[in-house]
């Protein structure tokens, strides 16, 4: 990626917006998260993080819109998780994307995992990120995670 070319404020907005993901995601407000995307906002998982490593296990896929990534997140954090996970945004990096008013970026998340007592870190996961300035302020555009632990090779 190259020189970031975003005003001040905008890396800022977008910066709040990637915290909040976390918050928001891990705190069980499910509609609140999903309203930091676009209306056809998306959240891909590029990989399987291997369950036998220590990883969700989940399956590789892609969810699209609103209402279905409000579906995932109870279906994960609340249903999966129970609550017991959080989601740390790190290496955060953005810059202006391709036209006025979009930004893309890149992150580094730990997910750690507390069900069973003391917390583990059991995801390291790679974020491509690509925002819109809506009406409303700056919104995700889409996610694309690749997830740690894979398996080797």
């Amino acid at each position: 990626m190259s020189s970031s070319g975003l005003p001040v404020a905008d890396e800022l907005a977008i910066r709040n917006l990637l915290a909040k993901y976390g918050h928001l995601l891990d705190e069980g407000a499910p509609e609140d998260w999903a309203a930091l995307f676009t209306e056809d906002g998306s959240w891909q998982r590029l990989n399987v993080p291997l369950a036998t490593l220590g990883g969700s296990g989940l399956p590789a896929e892609m969810r699209s819109g609103r209402a279905v990534l409000t579906r995932m997140a109870k279906e994960v954090v609340q249903d999966l998780f129970r609550r017991r996970c959080r989601h740390q945004m790190t290496d955060v990096y953005v810059e202006a994307g391709a036209t006025p008013g979009t930004a893309r970026g890149l992150a580094r998340a730990l997910i750690t995992d507390w069900r069973d007592g003391p917390g583990k870190i059991a995801m390291v996961g790679s974020y491509k990120f690509e925002f819109t300035r809506l009406a409303e302020g700056w919104r995700i555009k889409s996610i694309a995670c690749d997830l740690l632990p894979k398996a080797a090779g």
